[in-house]
């Protein structure tokens, strides 16, 4: 009696992979973007390291789609970096520079990207045999993932404490 798996549905695979190209563009962005921004000072060399890092896992995404004779959407990669410089004109409660909340919210975007590559990895790592992957190579993409996440929520944590802290001309008991 045999065992064997269904096929994949390459299709689907390749919508699946185009999505993550796209998503670890977004992040990217977001994250260079970041290590540019003087506020945030010794945040900014961390945040750069990060980017560098997404940078080699998309392009590892992109060669195993190629690998794998899969066809990567531009569109989407394309859609995704519009999408992240759209967000970056939401309000901050401030008429001129950054809001201290604003480190707070794009670090949980961070990790929210980054949590979105890790399943990313899982899935293939769960579909490695069928789709002729190393699982070890993708067990370490995933336990990086969450080396990643630990490093931003750290990062995160301290900007959650700078932002909430009292700061002169900002407390409540001003307006009264």
């Amino acid at each position: 009696m045999s065992t064997q798996q269904p096929e994949i549905d390459r299709t689907l695979l390749a919508t699946y992979l185009a999505d993550h190209v796209a998503g670890a563009s977004a992040v990217i962005s977001r994250l260079t973007r970041l290590s540019q921004v003087e506020e945030i000072g010794d945040m900014r060399a961390p945040l750069a390291r990060l980017a560098d890092e997404l940078r080699e896992e998309r392009a590892t995404h992109v060669a195993t789609a190629q690998d794998l004779g899969l066809p990567l959407s531009r569109w989407k990669a394309l859609a995704a970096a519009l999408g992240e410089r759209v967000a970056r004109l939401k309000p901050n409660g401030r008429v001129v520079g950054r809001s201290p909340l604003s480190l707070v919210l794009e670090l949980e975007i961070v990790r929210s990207g980054l949590e979105g590559k890790r399943m990313g990895w899982v899935t293939l790592r769960e579909h490695a045999d069928q789709l002729g992957l190393d699982e070890a190579r993708i067990e370490r993409f995933v336990e990086r993932s969450r080396d990643q996440a630990e490093r931003i929520e750290h990062l995160a944590s301290r900007a959650r404490e700078k932002a909430f802290a009292p700061h002169l001309g900002t407390s409540s008991s001003d307006d009264a």
